[in-house]
């Protein structure tokens, strides 16, 4: 017998349900507004570009979506800081795709993308953070993810620095296509197929669904 406040898991309400919480990992710092929306936005971008080794694009914007998802576990003392992290602080901010992968794969809705969420540090050479993925360890999805993550961190402005122009941005992907980097998906943002400052409209406050929805969220 289903449970009295079981709601169908249908693709609009997890739309639903990765959105708003979107809104709440970015709400956390000023300096990720709008960030974790438009990586999505950059993915599927990406994505659309790649033929036939294109991957589910819902799938793929709800990783997007919650990839930083365990950020929300990071203490704003260092998610804002204006200089220079010590180690304990770089080693903490390291952890926070474990925390995501911890979240999401306990949520059956969203264990199928979790690890590849959570492996938007990773890197094609094995050093990225912070499983030590490598290669043929990492799907397109979580190198779609990788790209298009680094794509709006280095274009946004951070505590530390001012955002970076396009032609900057590109040219650090390039210089590291193929080591860091999936190079099908660095050539597709750099050919200039993806475009930058992608317009991501802002989300409606759909107030009772979502409250609803988190519900649902909260006893899976």
């Amino acid at each position: 017998v289903p449970h009295p406040l079981e709601i169908p898991a249908d693709d609009e309400r997890l739309d639903r349900i990765a959105d708003a919480f979107a809104l709440i990992i970015d709400a956390k710092s000023p300096f990720t507004f709008d960030h974790s929306r438009r990586v999505a936005a950059y993915a599927l971008a990406i994505n659309a570009h790649l033929g036939d080794g294109a991957v589910d694009a819902a799938r793929l914007r709800r990783a997007g979506l919650l990839h930083d998802l365990g950020k929300l576990m990071v203490p704003n003392r260092i998610l804002d800081k204006p200089g220079k992290l010590d180690a304990d602080e770089w080693a903490a901010i390291r952890q926070h795709p474990a925390y995501t992968l911890s979240v999401l794969e306990r949520v059956p809705v969203f264990q199928d993308f979790a690890i590849d969420a959570a492996n938007h540090h990773e890197w094609i050479d094995g050093k990225g953070y912070c499983f030590g993925f490598s290669g043929k360890e990492l799907t397109t999805t979580a190198r779609i993810l990788a790209v298009a993550d680094v794509v709006d961190a280095l274009s946004a402005d951070r505590p530390y620095r001012e955002g970076m122009p396009p032609d900057r941005v590109r040219s650090i992907l390039n210089s590291e296509s193929g080591t860091h980097f999936d190079e099908r998906c660095v050539d597709v943002y750099t050919a200039g197929a993806v475009g930058t400052g992608l317009d991501v409209p802002r989300l409606q406050r759909w107030a009772s669904a979502i409250a609803g929805d988190l519900v649902w969220f909260a006893i899976l």
